[in-house]
């Protein structure tokens, strides 16, 4: 890198810039600055999606967020979505699925009862 001297005296050093390949620039999605090669002029380019589409935050189309665990979220929200999910399981294994086997042991001690009474 080459070193130039700033407003202030104190040496500072210069970015490396290189032209990007077509590949590269296909791919890149934030803004660039593009060389005509004709006129020797530059223009910024503004950034566009993986259309071609001019990429403003406005437009309409469907956002995918995703939702990670990995390193996001503290140890303690993480131990906190462990004890929720276990109470939740808890609550379907000691109350929701016995109650639905008491209520089908009436229904068929009423079906019984109705079937012996008709005869």
């Amino acid at each position: 890198m080459q070193e130039r001297e700033n407003q202030t005296g104190e040496s500072a050093e210069e970015p490396r810039v290189r032209v990007m390949s077509e590949d590269e620039a296909r791919d890149y999605q934030g803004v660039t600055i593009e060389e005509r090669k004709d006129s020797g002029e530059q223009h910024v380019e503004e950034p566009h999606d993986r259309y071609g589409r001019d990429d403003d935050l406005r437009g309409s189309g469907i956002r995918i967020h995703t939702f990670s665990t990995a390193g996001s979220m503290s140890w303690l929200t993480k131990a906190a979505l462990v004890v929720g999910g276990a109470a939740v399981v808890a609550f379907l294994i000691f109350v929701a699925v016995p109650v639905l086997f008491v209520a089908a042991g009436i229904g068929v001690a009423a079906w019984l009862l109705l079937r012996f009474i008709r005869g």
